[in-house]
């Protein structure tokens, strides 16, 4: 007994040392003019100071209004979760614009946050947040410099946020606020830049625009090897040569955001760009020697095959037009060649003709007339002239919707709007019905699907207030959920 109350009492205890920095550390609006909350005295007074001179002239320009936060502790807490907790209980940021930015340090855990709310994630999105923290926070952090870290890293979010780049520039407009904050955390130095030290500036990271063409490379990537690997007919074996390549280049790219690993910008943008690249080519010379391994087969087999292998590949004759202006035009004459050419009779051997779109409906049965109908298969009919021998070959719509009807077989069952029986709510998941009609037979088809159960979600809110006479645009913003976070 003694023991499960020793246990329960120390549990409470680890709770309560958990959530008492919701507490504990003030919101700076109640410090007066402050926009920085350091009661554990982490940073040098003058620090202090010229970081709310700062933060304040943001904030008037209605730009943004940056709180920043330091504390030995917060318990067990995840600094994630308490970045997006104070944030929400302190309602940082202008409630319509949703300007707000949290920049949380936690000593103990060697710890970073940059929390950002909704109306700043376009200007600091989270690969902008972690190079921030990774290129001018974290060497000083290591070294225990928490004013020339903090200095440093609110100095490049002012860049991002006036100007649009992370580097120092010899404008006038980012000269003040670099000058400001260009100080070490030695009372004693001198005052001076810090910005161009070898040995705390990363040679290796990439400039802003070299951010964000990454990314846009990483996304071309992944939606072109994507649309190679999981929309086309290709062999296994060049599956998982062009899966490899694109997760090694993969790999490449987070190893040099996260580890700094000394890969140039425009060399990974090759490798984006090339590697789909040569996936396409070798994918459309793999199509080519497997529709002559086809030759003893009937044109319209290999009619199918190549308009199979070839369905959804048409977008990438835009994004790679140098190797593709010839190789597709080409794939698509073979395809009108197969389909189009006349076929021979097979009783007396003279040409046949195809009839038109009028003519062959009398050669169909009523179930393919309604597919011809719905555009779900489209029929060609042949007819000899001298012996009326007729030939009838069907096409499938690839890009259709319509599947066989269960009852009579025919593509012609076409989906509806859901019917549904039970909307969820949070307390239970939903039910209804997937509907098909057929467009031949009229029979409807149900199939039941379900549907989870809504979370409840809401931010904590709570009001915040300010001391007289102080000026501040946080009046009801919340976290967006953006930002990064990085250990040192």
């Amino acid at each position: 007994m003694l023991l499960w109350m020793a246990l329960t009492l120390g549990a409470g205890r680890q709770v309560a040392a958990q959530a008492s920095y919701l507490t504990r550390i003030p919101d700076p609006k109640t410090l007066g003019q402050a926009y920085v909350s350091d009661t554990d005295h982490l940073l040098q007074p003058a620090t202090v100071r010229d970081l709310n001179e700062l933060l304040r002239a943001l904030d008037q320009s209605r730009r943004a209004h940056i709180d920043v936060v330091l504390t030995r502790s917060i318990g067990q807490e995840v600094p994630k979760t308490a970045a997006t907790a104070l944030f929400n209980r302190w309602q940082i940021g202008d409630r319509e614009l949703r300007n707000g930015l949290l920049l949380l340090l936690v000593q103990d855990q060697r710890r970073v946050e940059i929390e950002t709310g909704y109306g700043l994630e376009a200007d600091l999105p989270d690969i902008l947040c972690f190079r921030i923290q990774q290129r001018y926070m974290v060497p000083y952090l290591r070294q225990g410099q928490y004013d020339a870290a903090v200095r440093q890293g609110v100095a490049a979010l002012i860049r991002q946020l006036t100007t649009g780049r992370l580097e120092p520039s010899d404008s006038v407009a980012t000269a003040s606020t670099d000058d400001a904050l260009a100080l070490t955390d030695d009372p004693t130095a001198p005052e001076t830049a810090i910005y161009a030290s070898p040995d705390t500036i990363n040679p290796n990271a990439w400039t802003t625009g070299e951010a964000i063409g990454m990314g846009v490379g990483l996304v071309f990537l992944l939606v072109t090897g994507g649309l190679l690997l999981f929309n086309l007919k290709p062999t296994t074996g060049f599956r998982w040569g062009l899966g490899l390549a694109v997760a090694a280049v993969v790999a490449l790219w987070f190893g040099t955001v996260l580890l700094d690993l000394p890969v140039p910008a425009g060399a990974l943008l090759v490798l984006c760009y090339a590697v789909p690249l040569l996936g396409a080519h070798a994918y459309l010379w793999q199509v080519q020697q497997r529709l002559a391994a086809l030759a003893g087969q009937s044109r319209h087999a290999r009619y199918v095959f190549l308009s199979e292998a070839l369905h959804g590949l048409g977008m990438l004759r835009y994004v790679f037009p140098l190797g593709l202006v010839w190789l597709w035009p080409r794939q698509q004459r073979r395809l009108a060649d197969l389909r189009d050419e006349p076929y021979t009779c097979p009783t007396c051997a003279h040409p046949m003709h195809r009839l038109d779109e009028a003519q062959d409906d009398a050669a169909l049965q009523p179930g393919q007339v309604a597919e011809e109908r719905v555009a779900s298969v489209d029929y060609d009919a042949w007819q000899c002239p001298t012996c009326q021998q007729q030939l009838l070959l069907p096409y499938a719509n690839l890009a259709t919707e319509a599947k066989a009807c269960i009852m009579c077989r025919y593509h012609t069952a076409q989906p509806q709007p859901d019917e549904v029986m039970e909307s969820a709510t949070t307390s239970h998941g939903g039910w209804g019905w997937h509907v098909w009609h057929c467009a031949f037979c009229q029979h409807t088809q149900r199939t039941k699907y379900t549907t989870s159960r809504l979370s409840s979600s809401g931010s904590s809110s709570g009001s915040s207030g300010t001391s007289g006479g102080s000026w501040s645009s946080s009046s009801g913003g919340s976290s967006g959920g953006g930002g990064a976070g990085s250990s040192w």
